[in-house]
């Protein structure tokens, strides 16, 4: 039986990588899809895939460092599925830099994306859920944040992701509050996931301090206890979970899927 039957869901930046594994797995699970990435091409490649393999999809495009583009979002996706039942904020980017070679320039691309992006991106989900039925277990909507294990430490290569996913976590618990008990919002923390983004991640890092290529992914992957590196599926089940109805008391959580990397 599908967990997510009948379920309108918005994936942000699931063009690629982690969102992309998320709206696959959404797609399985029974669930619309509204496939939202900056690269248009991409989302649709992926509602493509979701379409091909008897799912429902439908690409969108939009940048989410401007908060009007996010309110816009959510209007087309409830104008084409007519409600929005589950939104996952997972659209997001990195700069590494050494901490005193971080620019102003720097900090706002990341934190225009990961922190003000995802918080505007979250109101304009939220609006339209409060103001919708309630579906299975009474609740109107359910968000969640893709947050990082960065953010409950510091990064002093990439300080300003680090800021922005500890900024995530907050927002997360905020919304929590100010959502309920109308709408659950929780976050999941990935650890080194072998994406783009980590490519990114250590080719910036590797050049910086001017170590062989791979060295820097080479050197984290080390350090899981998993003894593998995660991969975007390794994601899929945990968001399935705090979209589905056997998490509906459950709210303001961040949970680490990364590995046993980061314990408490």
């Amino acid at each position: 039986m599908s967990k997510l039957g009948n379920s309108v869901t918005l994936v942000t930046g699931s063009g690629r990588g982690i969102g992309r594994a998320i709206a696959l797995r959404y797609a399985q699970e029974g669930a619309s899809v509204a496939v939202a990435d900056l690269d248009r091409d991409n989302a649709v490649l992926v509602a493509g895939e979701i379409q091909s393999a008897g799912g429902t999809a439908e690409a969108f495009q939009a940048d989410l460092s401007d908060p009007d583009q996010s309110t816009a979002l959510v209007k087309r996706v409830v104008g084409h599925f007519g409600r929005l039942d589950v939104m996952v904020n997972n659209a997001g980017v990195v700069r590494v830099r050494p901490l005193l070679e971080l620019t102003p320039q720097d900090w706002d691309f990341v934190n225009d994306v990961n922190a003000r992006g995802l918080f505007f991106a979250l109101q304009a989900g939220a609006r339209q859920m409060v103001t919708q039925a309630p579906f299975a277990g009474g609740l109107r909507g359910k968000i969640i944040n893709i947050a990082s294990i960065a953010g409950r430490g510091g990064r002093p290569m990439f300080a300003a992701y680090a800021a922005s996913k500890a900024a995530a976590i907050s927002i997360t618990q905020s919304a929590a509050q100010g959502l309920a008990p109308d709408v659950t919002v929780n976050a999941i923390c990935p650890g080194v996931v072998d994406t783009e983004m980590w490519r990114t991640i250590d080719r910036e890092w590797t050049q910086s301090d001017r170590r062989p290529l791979g060295a820097a992914w080479k050197e984290r992957v080390s350090g899981i206890p998993m003894r593998r590196p995660q991969v975007p599926e390794d994601l899929t089940g945990m968001a399935v979970f705090l979209a589905s109805a056997d998490s509906n008391y459950i709210t303001g959580q961040s949970y680490h899927v990364d590995g046993g990397v980061v314990m408490n």
